[in-house]
């Protein structure tokens, strides 16, 4: 069976703080509210930090990062609804994604970093250095293709929102299926 993919908009704002807006599964439609941004080559070429995320995320297939965590019926404190009726069970079921995703959240923000560092570096094929930067407690298994394909999209998805006039969206597309919690892994 097919995992229906979740739509999620970026929106390029007229100063920094940008803003994300994704379309769930379940029908609810989540605004969160974003600020950072990395660097991911030359000038004008940054990315949204929760747009990177998504790109690092999708590209090394972690599913329990923010983005799988909140296209799983996770929340955060940064995050709300904004459309859609909350199911049953709401916050509970929340706060279990959440704690399910446990430290593969924090892994997903470390890769996020050190990926875009590669990728700022022109070190796109460096396993070695990844896997040095992420230490055994965030490394997660890839190939030399999967990290030079991540990076490459990294510097594609960062001229696409630089060329993106302020106002609108750059939209991507989340096909990963609903995380796994950590126990059933």
């Amino acid at each position: 069976m097919a995992t229906q993919p979740v739509e999620i908009e970026f929106f390029k704002p007229e100063r920094r703080r940008y803003r994300s807006v994704l379309h769930r599964r379940d029908g609810l439609v989540v605004e969160l509210d974003g600020g950072g941004y990395n660097q991911v080559g030359g000038p004008g070429r940054e990315l949204p930090h929760d747009l990177a995320h998504f790109v690092v995320e999708d590209g090394l297939g972690l599913e329990a990062g923010l983005w799988g965590v909140l296209s799983s019926g996770g929340m955060f404190d940064h995050a709300k609804v904004v459309a859609g009726r909350r199911p049953p069970h709401f916050d509970a079921r929340s706060r279990a994604v959440v704690e399910a995703a446990g430290d593969r959240l924090s892994q997903a923000e470390m890769l996020t970093r050190f990926v875009c560092d590669l990728t700022l570096d022109g070190a796109d094929r460096d396993v070695a250095r990844l896997r040095k930067a992420a230490g055994p407690r965030w490394w997660h298994e890839t190939t030399p293709e999967r990290l030079a394909a991540t990076c490459a999209a990294l510097r594609e998805t960062s001229a696409r929102w630089r060329d993106l006039p302020a106002g609108e969206a750059l939209t991507v597309v989340w096909r990963l299926p609903p995380m796994v919690p950590a126990r059933a892994r």
